[in-house]
């Protein structure tokens, strides 16, 4: 039954960017469309019943790579045309600076590696996921203008919503409604909710996102308490709880630079709210027992998920001094596996068949090196000195790719997710709408309404 959800849904989702598209003035309409149906249907697009697989390629067509094989060949045609006429002076960023440098380092690196541990599938297949980062960043900073900012905005916030809605169905209804991926308990016999993504951390993160921009752009009162409640109760269903953490520290940051006057009047209701719940957990609970024994407490809110994944960092720093420059390639290589055993891991961790480092900055030391590390974290150092100057003296919207970027390191605090993710494809739309918007000196103030 599921699967002719999803056929329904990419159609819908279809005439929907058409919708968005069509209502838009941008001056590159195709353009336009293909990123909104990109944030619309991608996650759904990306299962076996739309990948197309070609088997004398070595690799298939997903929507990341078609997205890096049309916008290849646009910024090729760019750069062809600019030679010829040699309009457009090219400015690189210190930040784009590193980007690349990673970029390059990680290609180096993985050629050395793909003699020993990488087959050729591999080989290309990591490359050009990486690559289409880069692409959708330059094609974005390069033909973002307001119409484009304002289709793209709203076709991510009814994707959040319609994702939101869709998680607490999953919860309240029926687990298995429209379930993309991952099956996890978040306690008894209840599952985790996924929305339309793949896991639970995924939906999160996206949600975390549409917050974020419904704070900074929708200004309807309204529209916002009901766009921030909603998405609110999706990231809370997802009982991911480093994504309760991220939500918590990004609300923080908001209300302490815009809204302090706000925290005042919150601090009252959050205290009575707190009161009545331990109120009432004292009346329906009297003996603390029953609490601690729940099943939410015992398998979600307190299950011990540190001692192994401190174990793994551990065995990551550990094992790094043997192979510090070029790191051991990828879950394949023999450290990762006995590495994986000794840490407790188990074995299916050990093979590579489930999870990772759960963390994306060690899983970069651990694969690639120390220098391809140093790289990839100067390019978020650099990311947060270009924007945080323009979002203290420019214009406040800048706080949106700040508070992005800040997602995303916090999201590789526990998970690894790379920039070759679909929340780092995420990551670079945001920035190269950002980078346009200063570059052409876009003024959203008054432009984005809902």
């Amino acid at each position: 039954m599921n699967q002719i959800y999803f056929l329904i849904y990419v159609i819908l989702a279809f005439f929907i960017a058409v919708y968005l598209t069509s209502k838009s003035n941008s001056s590159h309409i195709y353009i336009t469309f293909i990123f909104s149906y990109w944030i619309l249907a991608h996650s759904v697009l990306n299962t076996k019943y739309f990948i197309i697989d070609i088997k004398s390629l070595p690799f298939d067509f997903q929507p990341n790579r078609i997205l890096l094989i049309f916008f290849s060949c646009y910024l090729g045609l760019v750069f062809i045309q600019n030679l010829k006429y040699r309009n457009e002076r090219v400015l690189i960023l210190k930040f784009e600076k590193y980007l690349y440098l990673y970029v390059l380092s990680n290609v180096f690196v993985s050629y050395l590696q793909y003699r020993k541990l990488l087959t050729i599938r591999d080989f290309i297949v990591f490359n050009t996921s990486i690559l289409t980062f880069i692409v959708i960043y330059l094609a974005l900073k390069r033909t973002a203008d307001v119409e484009m900012i304002k289709a793209l905005c709203k076709a991510f916030l009814i994707l959040c919503s319609v994702s939101s809605v869709i998680g607490i169905l999953q919860f309240l209804v029926d687990p298995n409604f429209f379930r993309l991926g991952s099956y996890r308990i978040a306690f008894s016999e209840f599952l985790r909710s996924n929305g339309v993504f793949h896991s639970e951390y995924i939906q999160s993160y996206y949600l975390i996102s549409g917050i974020v921009i419904t704070l900074f752009i929708v200004h309807a009162k309204k529209q916002r308490y009901f766009l921030v409640t909603l998405f609110s109760a999706g990231i809370i269903l997802t009982f991911h709880r480093m994504s309760w953490i991220t939500s918590i520290l990004l609300l923080t940051l908001y209300l302490f630079k815009f809204k302090k006057k706000l925290i005042w009047k919150m601090i009252p209701f959050v205290v009575s709210i707190v009161s009545i719940i331990s109120l009432l957990i004292f009346i329906f609970f009297p003996e603390n027992k029953e609490v601690k024994n729940s099943s939410l407490i015992r398998q979600r809110l307190f299950s011990n998920t540190i001692t192994i994944r401190m174990n793994i960092y551990n065995m990551v720093l550990k094992n790094i001094k043997k192979n510090w420059l070029i790191g051991f390639g990828d879950k394949k290589s023999d450290v990762y596996y006995y590495g994986m055993l000794a840490a407790g891991a188990g074995k299916k961790f050990a093979k590579g068949e489930a999870g990772d480092i759960h963390n994306g900055f060690l899983e970069v030391l651990f694969f690639r090196g120390i220098v391809v590390f140093i790289l990839y974290c100067m390019f978020f150092i650099y990311v947060f000195d270009y924007f945080w100057p323009l979002a203290r003296t420019k214009n406040f919207i800048f706080y949106i790719p700040l508070f992005e970027t800040l997602k995303f390191i916090l999201a590789n605090m526990t998970n690894s997710l790379s920039i070759a993710s679909n929340l780092g494809i995420l990551l670079a739309i945001f920035l190269g709408i950002s980078v346009s918007v200063n570059k052409n000196n876009i003024d959203l103030n008054n432009e984005i309404e809902y």
